[in-house]
């Protein structure tokens, strides 16, 4: 019987696949390298998709220019429904923050206030917060977020006991974001 060395090829992909080759001892590089060549159970190839499948690469593109459908896969229902539950997932446990909708759970600042303290606790004293007190803790929220592109519109949000949905969502989707992509 003839004995057998295992040649470990790896290529660099996401998943860092690798697979062992065996060959017949004393067999050269240049043959293994034909051998990979033409074995339909080794590719050689150099690029980091090969093993993606054009499904799976059409999502990954899907997902880059709309993240918010990776969202909803993982929660399920619409995107709306999805980005809901993300926020409510995130502020869980906070004091005084009961987010079931896109308007009046977030009309004094509070809930943005807890969205943000997840990711910058050091901006956010949250334990010093006041519900009372809506103009400073959207304040708060903006100063600590400056680098997002959507800010909010501080005097809109402290008129109106039921700020506008979309405008929420817009900057709650700025927020995901900005910090989950």
């Amino acid at each position: 019987m003839e004995s057998a060395k295992t040649l470990s090829v790896s290529r660099r992909s996401s998943e860092e696949m690798k697979r062992d080759v065996s060959a017949p001892e004393g067999t050269s590089p240049a043959a293994l390298m034909a051998m990979g060549a033409t074995s339909p159970q080794l590719s050689l190839s150099s690029s980091p998709t090969a093993s993606v499948t054009p499904t799976a690469r059409s999502r990954i593109r899907e997902e880059r220019k709309d993240p918010l459908s990776a969202l909803a896969r993982e929660y399920g229902g619409s995107k709306r429904n999805a980005l809901l539950k993300w926020c409510q997932k995130k502020t869980e446990g906070y004091q005084n923050i009961d987010i079931t909708n896109f308007s009046s759970s977030w009309n004094d600042g509070l809930a943005f206030c807890a969205l943000l303290h997840t990711y910058l606790p050091a901006h956010i004293p949250y334990q010093e917060l006041n519900s009372q007190d809506k103009r400073q803790e959207f304040l708060r929220a903006n100063q600590a977020l400056t680098a997002c592109p959507s800010r909010q519109d501080i005097n809109e949000m402290v008129r109106t006991e039921r700020p506008d949905w979309q405008n929420v969502m817009l900057y709650v989707t700025a927020i995901y974001k900005y910090f989950e992509t």
